[in-house]
């Protein structure tokens, strides 16, 4: 799978490094070369907000994996297949399932100014997994298969 990023930044290096091992196949490998992108014979993925003709899917991205400060997100949920997700987007895949990704394996939000438990830790129950209640699900593992499935 060719995922093709007009800018390549440290944190969607990490994440394409982090999913390549969990999609089925030869993983996902990332170029910010347009025209090889166009030319390869892979599975390919559009992460760009331009439109690229083709048999390609076409993820819009949130920009959070393009920032290079930590900030407060707007994490709205809604349902995608049953399960949570946000960061919605208009692209053939509802979401920008990479900065979502980023955002619960990074616990981005542990970062940011917040209320602390008896022992002055971040208490799950703030976090948007424990108030959205799925804290027990294998999530990012979930995203990812409907990925491969689209």
């Amino acid at each position: 799978m060719l995922l093709y990023s007009t800018s390549i930044t440290p944190r969607l290096q990490y994440i394409v490094d982090f999913c390549s091992p969990l999609i089925a196949g030869s993983g996902m490998t990332i170029t910010d070369n347009k025209d090889f992108f166009i030319q390869s014979e892979e599975t390919k993925i559009n992460y760009s907000a331009e439109v690229i003709e083709g048999n390609i899917l076409h993820i819009i991205p949130h920009y959070l994996l393009f920032e290079k400060c930590i900030k407060k997100q707007e994490t709205e949920c809604f349902v995608f297949e049953n399960q949570k997700a946000f960061f919605k987007t208009n692209g053939d895949f509802p979401f920008d399932i990479f900065a979502a990704i980023f955002y619960l394996m990074s616990r981005y939000e542990e970062y940011l100014p917040h209320e602390k438990d008896a022992y002055g830790r971040f208490a799950h129950t703030h976090s948007i997994a424990g108030k959205e209640g799925f804290l027990h699900l294998p999530l990012v593992n979930i995203w990812l298969q409907e990925l491969v499935k689209t």
